[in-house]
Order: C-alpha cells, then structure tokens, then sequence
C-alpha cells in the first residue's frame, strides 16, 4: 500500500464523520466509502461489494437518532484497503474479519469523541455568559476536530501499522475455510459449519 493511499483514506475517515454529523452529502455512508477508498486502492469493484454489505448490515442493525450506531464507513474503508492491498483476501473474508469487528469496535471511540467535545460545550457556555459570540462560533468549530481524530488516527494506525496483522488472519482463516468447508465438520454442528462457511467463504 503506498503511502499516498494511506494519507487519503486517513484523510477521507477525518472527513466522513463530519459528513455525517453536518453535510449529508451521503459520502459518510458505507456505499460512499466503498466508491471512495475503491477509487483511492484501484478495485471498485471491491469497494463496493464491502460497501454494499456493510450498508445492508447498518440497514439490519443500526440505531439512529442520538445514541452511538456502530461505525460501519470505518469499517468499510480498513476492509476495501486490506481487501485489495492483501494477497489472499477475498471481500467476504474482509467483511467477516475485518469490516464487522472494526464497526463495532468504532462504537467505543464515538463514545470517546462525543465526550472530548463536553470540553468545548462547556467552553461556550462561559463564553454565552460573556457574550463572546466569536468565541462561541470557534468553539463550535473546534468540536470538529475530535470527531476528525476519532477515525482518522485509527485508520492511520491500522493502515501504516496492522498490515503484518491482518496478513496473518488472512492466512488463519484460509485454514479455517478449508476446514469448514471439508468433510471434517462433525454432523451435529452442522449449523455452526454452516453460518462459518457463510463468513469465510
């Protein structure tokens, strides 16, 4: 992966949380972020296979509204780009090993950037009482800046960092398919052989 792909998708994770909290140009979306990280690693076809699944997967199970949903864009792009910078790694493998975890592990870090920005809450409310209104407007815009973090900083990690890692899962589960998809599986977990195949195959 080169190193100009791993500054525009950190680039783009910055992006996408601001999309979504005050664009809304629907490039926030899982879609979106298959087209864009598709177009930035070369395959969009792949970006959008891993688009589309995650979308369906927000669809099935996403809360809406104030609450933390799980951070299914995030796990689009780190899929799309392991996807297609890893030997081996077919999209549905992406989907299973890396998009999925990844989303639901992102819920933690909205948590943690809807905290950071309490900080610039209470900022305005001293600057309301001193009527400072331009205080006010940068401190609105300074709340951007954590979100920004909370998804640019670990697609940069995982991106510059976790290559070795997800190359050694990638291999883990070739195994793991092999076996599942061979007569090894004992009849009376069937069904767990079944819903594994799903994943890795």
């Amino acid at each position: 992966m080169a190193w100009w792909q791993i500054l525009l998708l950190t680039l783009y994770a910055g992006y996408e949380i601001l999309d979504e909290l005050q664009i809304y140009s629907s490039l926030n979306t899982p879609v979106g972020a298959g087209l864009i990280a598709g177009l930035i690693m070369g395959d969009l076809k792949t970006g959008l296979i891993i688009g589309g699944a995650m979308q369906l997967t927000v669809l099935g199970v996403g809360t809406f509204g104030g609450a933390s949903k799980i951070d299914a864009t995030t796990g689009t792009v780190l899929a799309t780009a392991f996807s297609v910078s890893i030997k081996g790694m077919s999209p549905q493998v992406a989907i299973s090993s890396i998009a999925v975890p990844v989303a639901a592990i992102m819920v933690q870090l909205d948590v943690l950037a809807r905290f950071a920005n309490t900080y610039f809450a209470h900022r305005i409310d001293h600057l309301i009482e001193e009527n400072n209104y331009k205080g006010i407007e940068r401190n609105f815009l300074y709340g951007a800046i954590p979100w920004a973090l909370s998804r640019a900083i670990p697609v940069f990690i995982a991106l510059a960092f976790g290559r070795g890692l997800v190359q050694t899962i990638a291999n883990s589960l070739k195994v793991v398919r092999y076996w599942f998809n061979s007569s090894r599986c004992c009849p009376s977990c069937s069904w767990f052989c079944y819903f594994a195949s799903l994943l890795t195959s």
